[in-house]
């Protein structure tokens, strides 16, 4: 089972403070380098927690998307901003 402890809740709410005020890819890469994150699900994942999104339907698509382009798809959807608009 998995445990999450006080220090990983920190470190969440510390790694989506500092992504809410990045405004470029180079900044958003930064934050995640900072604290060692490298898995684009873990990094889609916080994206989604910055920008309080609570469900994801996702769009069919020809082919199967990698964890990557996942992760691209949610980056340039935070970098647009259009969401700050409904949270």
């Amino acid at each position: 089972m998995l445990s999450i402890t006080v220090e990983v809740v920190k470190k969440i709410g510390q790694i989506k403070e500092k992504l809410l005020g990045c405004s470029t890819e180079t900044d958003v890469d930064n934050v995640f380098t900072e604290f060692g994150i490298t898995d684009f699900l873990v990094k889609t994942m916080l994206l989604r927690q910055s920008m309080q999104i609570q469900e994801v339907f996702d769009v069919p698509h020809d082919e199967a998307l990698s964890g990557e382009d996942v992760y691209t798809e949610e980056l340039e959807f935070f970098l647009d901003g259009k969401w700050r608009d409904l949270v």
